[in-house]
């Protein structure tokens, strides 16, 4: 997601520029141009972000978990449990054994002064003397793709193409501006319509065929107005690896295989293009050997193995 608002941020300091500038018409072009391709790599990170959602699948490999623990204290003394949070550990709130009955007044009348806050957190006095006291432990979560659960994130995809509406208008005007396909445009869509209604409906199998669809028109407009061929060649590399793994689950290997080879054309194409000294080479290099591997998962018993390696693929497409 920091990734997507400094995106966000990069298209709105450009439109400034773009609106408030006195540049001549060529020069206005390829402010437009630039724009256009910063509006790309927003929808890529979008669009990938929504499709690894849509399998539950999430490409960092560790996470921040939070976990409440509760706390009770009677008459002063602590019971905290075996549970204890972050640095505190081995800490006791209220009066330790060692204490002296004054020190423990005077903890308890500093307490209440605070608005009955304790070195653990909040806390709320109840009825018999009791209080209850809320503790945070946090702790590094695997995200593992073996083990974890593949359950889209519903709530998640609803959010996010809300999102696409409110962004894709200054998008469409952009593209008209450059003479993109209008029937390209267009198609865009009729099927961002065709996925609201297919995350609506909870429909996992078509939410990723049409989030695979939609990710295909990136490439298509890049062919027609910008002049990076190794940005362009690396969104159809994405744009065929993604229209695999979006039906690896149909029971149709054919399809699948046909999908990773058109990948690896186009993976090809940008090795092909690399200069002598180029500072993604060993990046490009490592994808294309990650995907020969993947192309060998394909007709697997287990999709497990195939997510796993479409896991590491797409980490390292995502550094070029």
């Amino acid at each position: 997601m920091k990734k997507i608002k400094k995106y966000i941020c990069y298209l709105i300091i450009l439109s400034n520029v773009f609106i408030l500038s006195g540049c001549s018409s060529q020069n206005q072009d390829e402010l437009l141009q630039a724009k256009l391709q910063s509006e790309m790599q927003y929808f890529d990170s979008c669009i990938t972000d929504m499709l690894n959602k849509a399998n539950g699948l999430k490409l960092q490999n560790y996470q921040v978990s939070a976990e409440k623990i509760e706390e009770q204290t009677t008459g002063g003394e602590s019971s905290q449990g075996s549970q204890s949070t972050g640095t505190q550990t081995g800490e006791q709130s209220g009066g330790a054994s060692g204490k002296s009955q004054e020190e423990q007044q005077s903890s308890g009348s500093q307490q209440q002064s605070s608005g009955g806050e304790s070195s653990y957190g909040q806390s709320s006095s109840q009825g018999g003397g009791q209080e209850e006291q809320d503790n945070v432990k946090y702790k590094m979560v695997e995200n593992s793709v073996l083990t974890g659960e593949r359950t889209p994130d519903w709530e998640g995809l609803t959010s996010d193409v809300e999102s696409i509406y409110s962004d894709w208008s200054v998008v469409t005007l952009d593209l008209y501006k450059k003479n993109v396909d209008s029937q390209k445009i267009l198609g865009f869509n009729t099927d961002l319509d065709e996925l609201t209604k297919a995350i609506k409906d909870k429909d996992k199998a078509k939410t990723l065929t049409l989030l695979a669809k939609l990710y295909s028109y990136i490439p298509a407009y890049a062919s027609e107005f910008s002049d990076n061929q190794m940005q362009t060649n690396l969104y159809k590399v994405k744009s065929n690896l993604f229209n695999a793994y979006a039906i690896i689950e149909q029971n149709n290997p054919e399809e699948v295989s046909k999908q990773l080879r058109l990948a690896e054309e186009e993976i090809v194409a940008m090795m092909n293009n690399m200069g002598s000294r180029n500072d993604n080479e060993y990046n490009v290099n490592k994808a294309y050997i990650i995907l020969k591997d993947l192309q060998n998962s394909v007709d697997g018993e287990s999709t497990d193995i195939f997510y796993l390696k479409y896991k590491n693929l797409i980490q390292e497409l995502n550094v070029l």
